[in-house]
């Protein structure tokens, strides 16, 4: 999420992107019939016992929870909470919606078996603090399932998202183009990290490549 040091992004948080929210949403389910679907399938059949996920968004991910024992979600956008509720009922597992952010989350240390990220780390306003504040929520052993949109290693197409980027802020929810989540990982001392390059279907050029990934606290 924006923070103070971003005044325009700072209000639009605290009031909520309900414009983008409902379009989010909208955008969610023609992805999921494109191909995404399948890709939260992998990621989300992944996550084991008591889960959390941060920046749960408009509950996507929710239908496929089936191994989970139980699920806490956050989301601190007010827009995206109140679809999140709307869809709570989607889930086969208990499932709550928590406060917090992905950078501060009012969960003890060791307390998750799984921590989930799709589509976030994008979003937020420290990615490192976000991949930090996983690490502390996981028990030893624990796994972060992710799946992001990362800068591209082209360069042309990198610059591309650079001169975008701006822009592509404030109209997307705070969704930056360049993130490097796998290096956020590894500061914030995750191991066994591995990813591989996935198709969401209906995609912008300018968010791509997607990588999945796991990552061991």
């Amino acid at each position: 999420m924006p923070g103070r040091n971003d005044p325009w992004g700072y209000v639009m948080a605290e009031r909520g992107h309900w414009i983008f929210a409902a379009f989010y949403r909208r955008i969610c389910d023609v992805s999921d019939r494109a191909g995404f679907g399948k890709v939260r399938a992998r990621l989300i059949g992944g996550a084991t016992g008591d889960v959390l996920e941060i920046g749960a968004g408009v509950g996507g991910n929710l239908p496929y929870y089936a191994n989970a024992d139980h699920v806490c979600l956050v989301e601190p956008d007010p827009a995206m909470r109140k679809a999140l509720a709307a869809r709570l009922g989607r889930s086969p597992v208990a499932a709550e919606i928590g406060t917090g952010t992905a950078e501060e989350t009012p969960y003890p240390d060791g307390r998750f078996d799984t921590v989930v990220s799709s589509l976030v780390l994008c979003t937020v306003d420290d990615i490192d603090r976000s991949a930090a504040e996983a690490r502390r929520v996981l028990k030893p052993g624990g796994t972060f399932l992710f799946v992001e949109h990362v800068g591209s290693p082209d360069p042309k197409a990198r610059r591309r998202q650079e001169r975008v980027e701006p822009v592509w802020r404030r109209l997307f929810g705070g969704c930056r183009l360049t993130r490097d989540p796998v290096a956020a990982l590894e500061k914030a001392g995750f191991t066994e990290i591995r990813t591989e390059t996935v198709d969401l279907g209906r995609q912008p050029g300018l968010t791509k490549p997607v990588i999945l990934g796991s990552a061991r606290a």
